[in-house]
């Protein structure tokens, strides 16, 4: 198991928002993107990189905007997981639609411990995919769990479903 890193929230969805620029759709971002998106001034956006870079999450140069490391990959599909298992759960317990699980889970997907979203994801046969038809990262912490531990949380959701 890696070692965690402490992150901010705010760090923590930065983060997350270079993944989906920089790895899904190819894309360089900028401060000035990144400040528009988050509707806040660019010198938050560069104190927020500077603060990424420090945790080697990012490589930060001046005028230029970010870049995710290694580190800063992993962690953002660490995090990226955790939003997209809260997805399932939403639309598959409480019967969200996908655009509306998608909106609380963003709220708190931060919040949620490994433990929690490792049991969700066992609970529902480690899904692929979310409702969004994105990938769910695949945990080894949980995917290394008994057939009999998945089985008895199946059965209490499969109880609660119905």
């Amino acid at each position: 198991m890696s070692v965690r890193i402490n992150l901010a929230p705010k760090e923590g969805k930065y983060l997350t928002f270079l993944y989906r620029k920089q790895v899904e759709e190819e894309k360089r971002v900028t401060t000035t993107i990144l400040a528009k998106s988050f509707r806040v001034n660019p010198a938050t956006v560069t104190e927020i990189f500077q603060k990424l870079a420090k945790k080697k999450l990012v490589e930060y140069t001046r005028y230029y905007g970010a870049k995710l490391t290694e580190r800063g990959i992993v962690e953002a599909e660490r995090l990226i997981r955790k939003h997209r298992i809260l997805e399932v759960f939403l639309v598959r317990f409480l019967r969200y639609d996908a655009a509306k699980a998608c909106k609380e889970a963003s709220i708190i997907d931060h919040y949620c411990s490994e433990e929690l979203i490792n049991a969700i994801c066992q609970a529902y046969r480690h899904p692929k995919r979310c409702p969004c038809n994105k990938t769910i990262f695949s945990n080894p912490d949980c995917e290394g769990k008994s057939e009999l531990e998945s089985k008895s949380s199946n059965q209490t959701v499969g109880d609660l479903n119905g």
